[in-house]
C-alpha cells in the first residue's frame, strides 16, 4: 500500500445526505494517450454486490484518479485499489450492515475538472444486520443479586434470549421488567455488569452492542423506584427510567 495514499475531503451535508465520501489518489505506470484510446474508462459500469460481498472492475486510466462512493449507509462499505498495467483494479465492498438498494462510485481523472465515470453498485439480499449476531451468549451474566430500598435483596434475570430484565423480590415474587430498543426497532441483548449503589438509589450497569432507549411501563417503574431501583447505567451512562 506504500503506492497509495489518501486525499480527505470535506462534504457539506446540504450537499450530500447519508452519503459516505472518500477520496483515493494512486500512481501507476499509466498509458500513453491517443486520439483512438479513451483518457479514462472501466471495463465494467454496472456491479451487483450481495450484502457482505465484494467485486473487482478495472479501471484503465491515462492519470491519477480520485473516487467518490456516494449513497452508502455502512462504514464497511469502502474501495480499494491496486495498480494494474496501465490504471488499476478496484474491489469494492460492500457492508455487511449496508441497508441501501444501489450506490454510485463517482471516479474522476485528475487534472480534468468535470471529467469522471460512474459506476453502479446494486446491494442484493439486503436485510437489517442484527451486531447482537455476533455475541457468544453463553458467557453473559444471566442474574444478579439487587439490594433494595427496604433492606431486603432482590434477583434481576435475564429472560427472552437476554433481551429483558425481570426483577424479582427476595422472596421471588415479581416486580417489573425492561428492554432496551434501538433506534431501527430491534430490541437489544442486554449484556449485564454490577450494581452500583448510590445515594438516590441503586443502578444496573447494562451494556448494549447499540445505543438503545429503555422500554419500561409507567407501572413497572413506579414499583421499581419504590424498591430504591431509579434506573440503568446504560453504556456507561447514568440513565433513569423514562
Amino acid at each position: 500500500m506504500s503506492n497509495f495514499f489518501l486525499k480527505s475531503f470535506s462534504v457539506l451535508s446540504v450537499m450530500i445526505v447519508l452519503m459516505q465520501s472518500f477520496s483515493f489518489t494512486s500512481k501507476a505506470e499509466f498509458a500513453t494517450h491517443s486520439d483512438d484510446v479513451e483518457d479514462l474508462y472501466l471495463t465494467e459500469y454496472d456491479l451487483t454486490i450481495e450484502q457482505g460481498g465484494s467485486e473487482i472492475v478495472s479501471i484503465h486510466s491515462t492519470n491519477y484518479i480520485s473516487y467518490f462512493i456516494v449513497g452508502a449507509h455502512s462504514n464497511g462499505t469502502y474501495v480499494t485499489l491496486k495498480n494494474a498495467g496501465a490504471g488499476f483494479d478496484m474491489e469494492v465492498h460492500v457492508g455487511i450492515d449496508e441497508t441501501t438498494n444501489e450506490f454510485n462510485i463517482y471516479i474522476y481523472l485528475d487534472g480534468t475538472p468535470g471529467y469522471y465515470k460512474t459506476l453502479c453498485v446494486g446491494v442484493t439480499k439486503v436485510y437489517t444486520y442484527n451486531p447482537d449476531s455476533q455475541i457468544n451468549t453463553s458467557t453473559l451474566i444471566k442474574s444478579l443479586q439487587v439490594p433494595y430500598a427496604n433492606n431486603t435483596v432482590g434477583l434481576l434475570n435475564l429472560i427472552n434470549d437476554n433481551k429483558t430484565g425481570f426483577f424479582y423480590t427476595a422472596e421471588g415474587l415479581p416486580i417489573a421488567q425492561f428492554s432496551v430498543y434501538a433506534d431501527n426497532g430491534q430490541i437489544r441483548v442486554l449484556q449485564l455488569g454490577q450494581v452500583i449503589s448510590t445515594d438516590t438509589g441503586a443502578y444496573v450497569t447494562v451494556n448494549t452492542t447499540t445505543p438503545g432507549t429503555i422500554h419500561i411501563s409507567e407501572s413497572d417503574k413506579a414499583a421499581l423506584q419504590a424498591f430504591g431501583v431509579n434506573g440503568l447505567i446504560l453504556n456507561g451512562v447514568v440513565t433513569l427510567w423514562p
